[in-house]
């Protein structure tokens, strides 16, 4: 089971859209687009949502084991999950 994963921004999609790493592993989300992006969580458990940010990288650690669904507010339908096992 993998400790880290990254996922990228782009255009207005999230890739990959679901991944899945191990308890108190790490996700980097990576956004080289030029167009703001951020990273809200649905529910409990999920680490602090990602800013608004149009490059750079942010990495969240995910102490709690369970699905995490999050989406960008600013674009409709970009969305994805991490799975924590």
């Amino acid at each position: 089971m993998s400790t880290t994963s990254d996922i990228y921004g782009e255009s207005n999609t999230f890739s990959p859209t679901s991944v899945t790493i191990a308890r108190n592993g790490t996700v980097t989300w990576t956004n080289g687009t030029g167009t703001a992006h951020n990273v809200t969580f649905a529910g409990s458990g999920a680490p602090a949502n990602i800013a608004n940010h149009s490059s750079g990288s942010n990495a969240r650690t995910f102490a709690n084991a369970g699905t995490f669904s999050y989406q960008c507010t600013n674009h409709s339908g970009m969305a994805g999950s991490v799975t924590v096992q």
